[in-house]
């Protein structure tokens, strides 16, 4: 298990998106800068506040404003400059840990899992472990993100709110935007709360002092007051107006008439002093400005490759020196970018003065140079922008694992958008991955029509594939269009899809895409069809009917077939043959272990241990599992099993378990829920059941219950039915609680499910005796069922009595605790077999066996087989 350890988080580490250090520094200050005491003032109070927004049109100097003060601060703070790529949740985050690495050098470490293991969970799942790590630093720090205006992500949006809502004290959000964050941010509740502070437009006009400060440090006093008065009525004080005048006025005796010349709004003032700044340059320098305000960012070599001129590293540092809204990125001054405010108009004009294909050319050269360097990502941006898409998806298919592991997604997702599709179905990575997409997040009728456009493409562009490429192509369809008949539950098509595409399985065994989404119970997933265990069986038993189909199937399922087994037996409260199953699971996954399996295999484990009665053991379980997941760094999975610890831990009454894990977690009743988030919202309604507060628990439950309605998850609707049932029955509401059980039942009955309803113990049985009585003549076939699962309480209830009664001696406690897997073990080495040979018969890893057998000396408290033949030959003979 450490050597697995090591590997999963050196995967983990190497998962980690490329870092642009300039992205997370202090933008420096330009020699002109001019103090504002005033403002500085301001910001000084900021740190009595959780949140600092900072709110004016471009170029009105807030990142000059802010990055001064940070710097003359005696408080730690970390820098984030935000670009529209940041829209990507995991990179805005990832971004975020890298800044505040720089304060506390090792918590982007710590903080990998939050933004790579945590993929799929909730905003608020992943948020609440980045608020975990910030309780830990020991000092106040500010946080300063730049340009949130670019963010339009809602994801993003909301984990920030949720941020604010639960921000540690001795933090402190500086926001700086162009305009107000969207009606979702709590800023009026904050703001009553005394917990906002707000500069805006107004705030940052330069007063007429500054203005004359900045004339000073720009022209030397060649202003004159009356010349000051009108050029701050014509600017009003706006900072990048009153720049680019300065620069306009350079060498002019005229000024006086030069500000009479302009007017009007700052669109009118700047388009005006853009044409005046750019007029006075050289033709060279002019150039440059234009054709290099196609990049993002740009160093002297690069603005050569793209201008072809070979003085570009002399023309850089004139404009440099010039203050030409040119900010360097790095302290040595290599990689430079414009003011974004300067960029736009750059751009605008560069329209105006070339055509297509001239910029198309510029693009060009700029992939060419990014590619040659090995920056593959803005290589690939630019041949789309260019329009050769053809290379573009070539450089997309080279760096795909790179894309991948780097969390560039999102992008990807972008680009393919963006690229013909004739250019991607005979790239394997790239149209899996986009066709993928659209069957993972639900969306089966569109991934249908993506197949039957590629159909078409294939029969209209045939001369244009090789017959090698189109069979492959075919191949390819054929396997994913059985994943698709998967998702939508249609087993018999997906059984003959895969019958049909043998060869294509041979070839491709990987492609068909039919995964686990991230579940706690496996079986309630689209793996498992929601929970509808009468299908999941008919699945079983069509692969049963041929070997070959049996060893096809597992392939596709891709690790999860025999825990998909278990959960099915598990329902059906056939234990002995869950455990054989999930027993074939860990053995299966052993070589190269996928927390998507053992996760929900952890969890079933331990259920089946509680089924037994062996509540010791089944908390041992999942006490282990997170010990793993917390050396791998996988804190998705990990709330999992934390989740099911509690529910152990509620079990035998340890309410305050649950609530000190719901306050860690930051869990709480809310408006709407996820469905990658239920299993543990389904426990905090269990928490607050436990706590006597059903009323909160039946609103929560309900939010809970309009989801799993929306997504077609039988078996959790159920669950959530029979807790809200509860909840009724103990407020004394049976009314409610009846139907509650009375749909609960209706959902239940047709699938079999017989573990969902004795999993709950006294408080259901107690309940379905209510209902027996209320519906017995109403409703004769539930009737029946519930008296079925009355019978099984009770055989359940006796062979738990039965099997702690066998053994129960003041000095015979390690036989009353064994397992029947255990039992099973310690007989077959009393007959003197090895740990080969156990596995083998019993359908076990020879892995799973020694960590048996480890227990089993445990328990017997000795250390080796034949002290444990002797001890065993000891109890049973007392």
């Amino acid at each position: 298990m450490d050597n697995n350890r090591q590997l999963n988080m050196d995967k983990v580490i190497h998962m980690r998106p490329l870092i642009l250090t300039s992205k997370i520094s202090f933008p420096s200050v330009n020699s002109h800068y001019v103090p504002r005491p005033r403002l500085m003032e301001q910001l000084n109070e900021s740190v009595r506040f959780r949140l600092t927004l900072v709110t004016a049109p471009a170029g009105s100097g807030k990142t000059t404003l802010v990055s001064s003060w940070v710097t003359q601060c005696n408080l730690k703070a970390c820098w984030v400059s935000l670009e529209s790529v940041d829209n990507d949740f995991n990179r805005f985050w990832t971004y975020i840990a890298a800044a505040v690495d720089k304060c506390s050098p090792g918590f982007a470490r710590r903080a990998d899992y939050f933004y790579q293991s945590s993929r799929g969970a909730s905003v608020e799942a992943m948020v609440s472990f980045m608020l975990h790590e910030l309780n830990q630093l020991s000092y106040e720090l500010v946080l300063v993100l730049d340009d949130y205006h670019v963010i339009d992500n809602l994801d993003i949006h909301d984990s920030i709110c949720f941020l604010l809502e639960h921000l540690p004290l001795h933090i402190h959000l500086i926001l700086m935007s162009r305009n107000l964050p969207p009606a979702s941010f709590p800023l009026s509740r904050l703001r009553v709360r005394s917990q906002l502070m707000q500069l805006d437009s107004l705030d940052l006009r330069f007063t007429r002092n500054e203005i004359q400060l900045l004339e000073h440090k720009s022209l030397g006093h060649a202003l004159s007051l009356e010349d000051l008065v009108l050029l701050e009525e014509k600017t009003e004080g706006w900072a990048a107006g009153l720049i680019l005048a300065f620069l306009s006025m350079s060498g002019r005796s005229d000024h006086a008439s030069f500000i009479q010349s302009f007017a009007g709004n700052h669109r009118y003032v700047l388009d005006y002093l853009m044409d005046e700044v750019l007029l006075r340059q050289s033709e060279q320098l002019q150039s440059l400005l234009l054709q290099t305000s196609i990049l993002d960012r740009f160093s002297a070599l690069l603005a050569e490759a793209v201008t072809g001129n070979p003085h570009s590293s002399e023309l850089v540092h004139t404009l440099e020196s010039s203050q030409m809204f040119l900010i360097p990125l790095d302290d040595t001054r290599v990689w430079f970018r414009y003011h974004h405010l300067f960029a736009d108009m750059l751009r605008e004009r560069l329209q105006h003065k070339c055509n297509a294909e001239e910029i198309a050319e510029l693009h060009r050269r700029a992939y060419h140079w990014y590619e040659s360097q090995g920056m593959f990502m803005e290589a690939i941006q630019h041949a789309l922008t260019s329009g050769d898409h053809e290379i573009a998806a070539h450089m997309m298919e080279r760096n795909f694992s790179a894309i991948i592991t780097q969390g560039e997604e999102s992008r990807l997702k972008l680009w393919l958008g963006q690229t013909p599709l004739l250019n991607i179905i005979h790239r394997p990575d790239l149209f899996y991955f986009q066709a993928g997409t659209m069957a993972r997040s639900g969306h089966i009728a569109d991934a249908r029509r993506f197949l039957e456009r590629v159909e078409q493409i294939l029969t209209i562009e045939a001369s244009t594939f090789t017959p090698e490429v189109m069979k492959e192509v075919q191949m390819r369809m054929g396997l994913y269009g059985a994943s698709l008949d998967f998702y939508q539950g249609d087993v018999a098509s997906f059984i003959q899809a895969l019958d049909v595409n043998r060869e294509g399985l041979l070839r491709f065994p990987s492609i068909v895409h039919v995964v686990n989404l991230g579940e706690a119970l496996l079986y309630r997933g689209p793996i498992g069809f929601g929970g509808r265990l009468k299908k999941m069986a008919n699945l079983i038993s069509l692969v049963s009917t041929s070997e070959e189909r049996r060893a096809i199937i597992h392939a596709t399922l891709q690790g999860h077939g025999f825990v998909f087994l278990a959960d099915l037996n598990y329902e059906w409260n056939r234990l002995d043959e869950a455990i054989i199953a999930l027993d074939q699971g860990v053995s299966a996954n052993a070589i190269e272990p996928n927390l998507g399996v053992m996760t929900p295999g952890y969890i079933l484990q331990s259920k089946i241990y509680q089924a037994e009665g062996h509540l010791l053991e089944a908390e041992q379980t999942i006490t282990g599992a997170i010990s793993d997941m917390e050396a791998v760094h996988s804190p998705y999975w990990q709330l999992l099993l934390e989740a099911r610890l509690v529910r152990i831990k509620l079990t035998r009454g340890d309410v305050d378990a649950g609530l000190q894990w719901i306050q860690l977690r930051h869990l709480q009743v809310m408006d709407k829920s996820s469905v990658q988030r239920e299993y543990e919202h389904v426990t905090l309604a269990r928490v607050l059941m436990a706590n006597h507060q059903q009323e909160e628990a039946i609103r929560w439950l309900t939010v809970l219950l309009i989801e799993a309605k929306r997504a077609d998850r039988l078996g959790s609707q159920i669950e959530i039915l029979l807790l809200m049932g509860l909840c009724h029955h103990a407020l004394r509401q049976h009314s409610l609680a009846v139907d509650r059980m009375d749909q609960a039942l209706k959902l239940a009955e047709p699938e079999g499910y017989v573990r969902i309803f004795l999993d709950e113990g006294k408080p259901l049985l107690r309940l379905l005796s209510w209902w027996l009585k209320e519906k017995r003549l109403d409703e004769e076939e539930l009737s029946l069922y519930v008296e079925r699962l009355l019978q099984a309480f009770s055989l359940t209830t006796s062979s738990v009595r039965q099997k702690r009664a066998a053994g129960r001696k003041d000095d015979n406690i390690a036989l009353v605790s064994l397992t029947e897997r255990e039992k099973q073990i310690m007989l077959l080495i009393t007959e003197g077999r090895s740990n080969s040979e156990i596995a083998e018969q019993l359908f076990i890893a020879p892995g799973t066996v020694k960590r048996y057998i480890h227990n089993l000396y445990q328990k017997l408290e000795v250390s080796s087989r034949v002290q444990a033949v002797a001890r065993m030959k000891e109890l049973l003979t007392e």
